[in-house]
């Protein structure tokens, strides 16, 4: 399968890093776990997903187009806030497709559960709506940025932001890494996102309109 530019962003954001555990939570019907099984070789990839026969499908996907002893995957059909991470390795949890308030709540959910986790846990993260209040809710949580990049992707704008438990970078309200503005598509979001703002009235909406204003 031809991967679009949202999933092959998400698979380059983690090109330079290797973990031992990589759990793709149901993301675009785990083509981009798969992707992942070749680029990452040395890490097991878990496809977790709530819904029986969509875990059904990609596991009957992957035994048909996988080598037969390939063990380097695992499916699990739970719901993706409740997943359980070994406290002693490596973790890169992947969340793209779902809404603002129901990502970060899952974020929350799994850094609760694993609150005594010493070693790295990232998270990649792609939402849908509400991109302020997802990156509100990761400097609440103390996630701190590794990585974020502007996507544009069948005439839709997305942000894939990169944190980890490991780092003390604050994630800026509007993004402070991934704006270049020799690019087209980056001009184009920013000015969409002003003009967005500038039809709301809240006191929140106008501080978000000065911020997105001031990138020049």
């Amino acid at each position: 399968m031809k991967l679009r530019a949202r999933l092959t962003a998400l698979c380059q954001s983690i090109s330079k890093n290797e973990f031992q555990h990589i759990w793709d939570c149901c993301c675009d019907h785990g083509y981009l776990g798969q992707q992942l099984m070749t680029d990452h070789p040395n890490s097991q990839i878990h496809f977790v997903d709530v819904v029986p026969h969509l875990i059904a499908e990609i596991e009957d996907r992957l035994n048909a187009s996988t080598n037969s002893l390939a063990n380097n995957w695992a499916v699990h059909c739970m719901d993706a806030a409740a997943i359980i991470l070994d406290d002693k390795q490596s973790h890169l949890v992947i969340i793209a497709g779902v809404g603002g308030d129901l990502l970060i709540e899952m974020v929350q959910d799994i850094v609760s559960n694993h609150s005594a986790t010493a070693n790295r846990i990232d998270f990649l993260l792609c939402p849908v709506r509400q991109l302020h209040k997802v990156r509100e809710g990761l400097n609440t949580l103390e996630l701190g940025l590794i990585s974020e990049q502007i996507v544009k992707d069948n005439h839709l704008f997305y942000e894939v932001i990169q944190v980890s438990n490991q780092s003390a970078s604050p994630v800026s309200l509007i993004g402070c890494e991934m704006w270049n503005l020799s690019e087209h598509e980056h001009i184009e979001y920013r000015d969409s996102m002003i003009c967005h703002y500038e039809k709301q009235p809240s006191d929140q909406a106008q501080r978000l309109l000065k911020l997105y204003e001031a990138i020049k």
